[in-house]
């Protein structure tokens, strides 16, 4: 693998991490905003509503994690434009 290709993908790779910790970061956040002004809450009254309230908190992270994927995508397409798709591809 040529230098410049290496130095490439290492650099999206440190990249594309951050942005996806950055994003889970921001999904908790969002969760408990979500929760605190009531805009989403679980109910409670059961037993069964109680056991499954850690996979009902689960599924709500993940569906405000999933809405950072596109900029997570439009933030490495826009670095490996930059960079120039042809290094990528020279190994």
């Amino acid at each position: 693998m040529k230098h410049e290709a290496l130095i490439a993908w290492t650099s999206l790779y440190i990249a594309v991490g951050m942005m996806a910790a950055l994003c889970a970061s921001l999904a908790v956040v969002g969760t408990i905003a979500d929760w605190r002004s009531k805009r989403w809450r679980p109910s409670l009254d059961s037993r069964l509503d109680r056991v499954l309230l850690l996979p009902k908190v689960w599924l709500r992270w993940q569906l405000n994690y999933l809405r950072g994927a596109p900029v997570i995508l439009a933030v490495a397409l826009y670095y490996a434009s930059h960079v120039g798709f042809g290094v990528f591809w020279d190994l």
